[in-house]
């Protein structure tokens, strides 16, 4: 997230400085249309990260609503297999995103990213 706001006063930085030059300055304009057009196509990359990570934490929370309130997740362990994902085999563990098996269960130490989870 802090790469986004750094993203985002640089863009803001550029874009006054780009107002200055486009307004004070005796570009031609040609050079000015370039400067305006990398402005837009800035803003317009930031908001397509912001819409898809954006995206990404609704799935997230969804999954995590889910798993919460006893229900199963399907994921696809990291070697390819099937594994059904719950309360009583797995903990998840916030700070990575991921679920990690329990001691004592089948999947044991097993660690399973939650982006390759299902509903």
């Amino acid at each position: 997230m802090a790469f986004f706001y750094l993203l985002l006063f640089l863009l803001l930085l550029f874009g006054v400085v780009g107002a200055v030059v486009y307004f004070f300055s005796d570009l031609t304009s040609r050079t000015k249309y370039t400067i305006l057009a990398a402005l837009i196509l800035g803003w317009l990359l930031i908001a397509s990260y912001s819409y898809y990570q954006n995206k990404k934490r609704i799935r997230h929370d969804r999954l995590y609503y889910l798993f919460i309130h006893g229900k199963s997740l399907h994921c696809t362990a990291p070697f390819g297999q099937k594994v059904e994902v719950n309360k009583t085999n797995f903990n998840f563990v916030s700070g990575t995103m991921v679920f990690l098996g329990k001691e004592k269960s089948p999947y044991a130490e097993l660690v399973i990213p939650m982006d390759r989870c299902e509903e």
